[in-house]
């Protein structure tokens, strides 16, 4: 061991919770493209500390109404701090075809912030995966007391938080930039055909397309020639793609390691809307514990790696995704309540080994089960959006049916929630658990149809 090693992570980015993400220094971004310039330069082997906002920039608050969820402007999202750059000890960055290798040290909520939300988008501005059982905006709110969350918005539920955060991932190369946005143009303009049979999906945008409105874009200065030729194309952060980014995977916490492809000089690696705690699938969209908070990181780099480990998919070689290993620090749960879905859907429809239909239904029936508890249905959809509950992938051949599970922990309930024979409870044993805030819906009523698709 050297005497001169350190174990101080060097902060790299600092952010100040009572400005604006456009206020930031240094300044933040929330789109994807190889000309956003870096931020800082890390060198592989260094502990350094990233702080973030939340995903939405500050935009809910820590209150009882659910305006600021029906309201919020999602051109503006998500709020990334970075790009960083990533030589190895000789100065050389990383490298197209490289692998950046990054382990999660440690992570958190800010100190003084300890406390997120957890919401459901209303059906004209986002929606979420069941948004045409639930079109009305609402929202929760979870402090935190150490490892633990608890919300005053949905009483009698407690558990330990797997910190993590919602997206992270390297810059995409132009051509990779111009593959993402031709793919996701051809995907609307087919319309709603694109979808098939999973019809709750017709009550949502197909893909979000670049657009300026909104767009952060870090050290590239507004009006300027360069800031707007990069906003026209620059790519919106929704979802996950090659560079791995939104991918909403709660297991990459505290001791995690992530092998992310390398497609341009530096990787510029990028990362933010840092969770509490996520259930998988992350179901109202809005829908894990929300909050801001810090990572501390090392980086090393594997010259050549994409080659020697990923195999790439179609025409090019920029179809690849990041491989990763899950950390030795997760809660521990023993008993669990299973709810199955097969790939028919609420009207009776048989669709082909549909998981998405599959896992919606076991969503919903775990939703309607434990609203015989004292629960609102609202309460328990964020519910299992948030707390430490598993889906799986249970039956993918067994034609016509695909079938899904979600596994509730039992321990996070203050009552057993397992069936009985006397039935669940009945006044005046059952107890009233209040509800969340929401708004009214007033939308136009569910189509099968988006009119923006129209």
């Amino acid at each position: 061991m050297s005497p001169t090693a350190s174990y101080s992570a060097r902060t790299v980015v600092r952010v100040d919770l009572k400005k604006q993400p456009w206020e930031q220094d240094p300044p933040l971004h929330n789109r994807w493209h190889p000309k956003i310039p870096p931020v800082a330069t890390v060198v592989e082997g260094e502990l350094f500390r990233v702080e973030m906002v939340d995903w939405t920039g500050g935009q809910i608050g820590d209150n009882d109404s659910a305006d600021d969820v029906k309201h919020v402007d999602l051109s503006r999202v998500h709020h990334l701090s970075g790009p960083i750059r990533v030589t190895d000890s000789n100065g050389e960055p990383a490298k197209p075809g490289d692998l950046l290798v990054v382990e999660i040290c440690n992570l958190g909520p800010l100190p003084g912030d300890e406390w997120g939300f957890t919401g459901i988008f209303d059906r004209e501005n986002g929606g979420g995966f069941l948004t045409d059982h639930f079109p009305c905006a609402s929202k929760a709110i979870w402090h935190f007391e150490g490892i633990f969350a608890q919300s005053r918005h949905i009483p009698g539920v407690r558990f330990p938080g797997l910190i993590h955060p919602g997206l992270i991932g390297t810059a995409p190369s132009n051509e990779l930039l111009s593959i993402w946005n031709s793919r996701e143009k051809e995907l609307v303009e087919r319309g709603v055909d694109a979808v098939g049979t999973a019809a709750f999906l017709h009550t949502r945008p197909l893909a979000l397309l670049p657009t300026p409105e909104g767009a952060l874009l870090g050290k590239i200065e507004g009006g300027t020639q360069l800031w707007e030729e990069v906003a026209k194309d620059a790519a919106r952060t929704i979802p996950g793609r090659e560079n791995g980014g939104n991918c909403d995977i709660k297991n990459l916490s505290r001791g995690s390691k992530v092998y992310f492809p390398v497609f341009i000089e530096g990787a510029n690696l990028s990362m933010g809307d840092m969770h509490f705690s996520q259930g998988d699938g992350e179901v109202a969209f809005c829908g894990a514990i929300e909050m801001s908070g810090f990572l501390e990181l090392k980086c090393s780099i594997i010259r050549g790696g994409m080659e020697k480990y990923l195999t790439p998919m179609g025409p090019t070689k920029l179809h690849v995704n990041p491989i990763f290993e899950i950390g030795p620090l997760e809660p521990r749960f023993s008993d669990w309540l299973v709810f199955e879905g097969l790939s028919v859907d609420e009207s009776g429809k048989q669709h082909y080994l549909d998981a998405a239909v599959a896992y919606k239904r076991a969503v919903l029936n775990a939703i309607d089960y434990l609203s015989k508890f004292g629960y609102t249905k609202e309460q328990v959809y964020l519910l299992l959006s948030c707390c430490p509950c598993e889906g799986r992938i249970s039956g993918i051949v067994d034609v016509p049916n695909a079938c899904a599970t979600l596994a509730i922990p039992t321990g996070i309930f203050d009552q057993d929630v397992r069936p009985k024979r006397d039935g669940p409870p009945r006044p005046p044993y059952l107890l009233s658990y209040g509800d969340v805030p929401k708004c009214i819906y007033d939308g136009p009523l569910p189509t099968t149809k988006n009119p923006a698709l129209s």
